[in-house]
């Protein structure tokens, strides 16, 4: 819902709420389908737009207020700890589509100030054009993306990795794909 509450800020003063905007201008990009090289331009400009948008937006004094203080309750003291802040969406479970990973994470972030930043990174990040093509195929209506933010406390690890129990490329079960850092 504070994603969501974001998008009801005008895009600009004066203008339309971020939410209507984004409305439009998805009509606009369903309108330029059989003209896929304009309808590609528009899209990497709408993109950009949002994601700078997104970045920019304040989502108030109450957030911060609120989330300053639930991060000192779980937490502890500003500075004595680093967080992940990670992403998650309405869509990234969708009938014949996992996103899980597509979007942003960012690892080890410490200090309040640095944390509210990263969080509008990650707000931002399901509109790269990687995240946007992805999941177009399988949304009847795009505008309805909606991230959320966990945070996680940061521990000492001297391995961490991830595993995918298909072939990344084709679905495909038997196979086992392993990342690690």
């Amino acid at each position: 819902g504070l994603f969501r509450d974001l998008l009801d800020q005008p895009i600009e003063v004066g203008g339309p709420s971020m939410f209507s905007w984004m409305k439009q201008q998805y009509a606009l990009i369903r309108s330029l389908k059989g003209k896929p090289q304009k309808q590609g331009r528009f899209i990497r400009g709408f993109l950009s737009q949002v994601q700078d948008w997104i970045l920019n937006a304040d989502p108030g004094d109450e957030f911060r207020q609120r989330l300053q203080k639930k991060m000192f309750e779980v937490f502890g003291e500003d500075r004595t700890y680093g967080t992940f802040v990670r992403s998650d969406t309405n869509v990234e479970d969708l009938p014949g589509f996992t996103g899980a990973g597509l979007n942003l994470t960012v690892p080890n972030v410490v200090g309040f100030d640095n944390t509210l930043e990263a969080i509008n990174r990650v707000w931002a990040s399901p509109f790269t054009e990687r995240a946007f093509s992805w999941r177009q195929a399988y949304m009847e209506n795009p505008e309805h993306v909606y991230v959320s933010v966990l945070l996680q406390k940061a521990v000492p690890a001297e391995k961490s990795g991830v595993m995918v129990t298909v072939d990344v490329d084709s679905g495909e079960s038997g196979w086992l794909t392993i990342a690690v850092n």
